[in-house]
């Protein structure tokens, strides 16, 4: 009777020192093409052509791997690029705020229960360019 008892303990012991998440949930993933997150503000320095500098964050055919791609225009011009989430957050959700800089945005996500932007990937518009970079690493395996 002792060492039932004794394996009942352990086993529920075991089960709770688990990573907090039931072994049959599985991570959730946006379908590939749909558009995660939008921004859009007028260039700076710009007054004759009212040009406006968008992005987009869409899901990639590989999102379950955390891939996303990034539509940048500025103005007349266009700009493709991809990033990937980091390690252990494939399943975070995108989100894109302004940066601080003229003319940039930065795409982060945000962690469940936790309501801090995560600065992770910067889109910087230009009259000549569009530069895409990360600009942050995380990890969270």
């Amino acid at each position: 009777m002792k060492n039932i008892l004794i394996i009942c303990l352990l086993a529920l012991l075991a089960s709770s020192c688990g990573n907090g998440k039931p072994a049959n949930e599985q991570k959730q993933f946006p379908k590939p093409g749909t558009v995660m997150a939008t921004a859009k503000i007028p260039v700076v320095g710009d007054t004759l052509n009212n040009f406006m500098f968008s992005i987009k964050v869409v899901a990639d055919s590989q999102v379950t791997q955390g891939t996303y791609d990034v539509d940048a225009d500025f103005g007349p011009n266009f700009a493709e690029g991809q990033f990937t989430m980091p390690k252990g957050g494939e399943d975070f959700i995108p989100a894109v705020r302004k940066g601080d800089r003229p003319n940039t945005f930065i795409v982060g996500f945000k962690m469940p229960k936790d309501t801090t932007f995560y600065d992770y990937y910067e889109v910087a518009g230009s009259k000549g360019q569009t530069e895409m970079r990360y600009i942050k690493a995380y990890s969270f395996n």
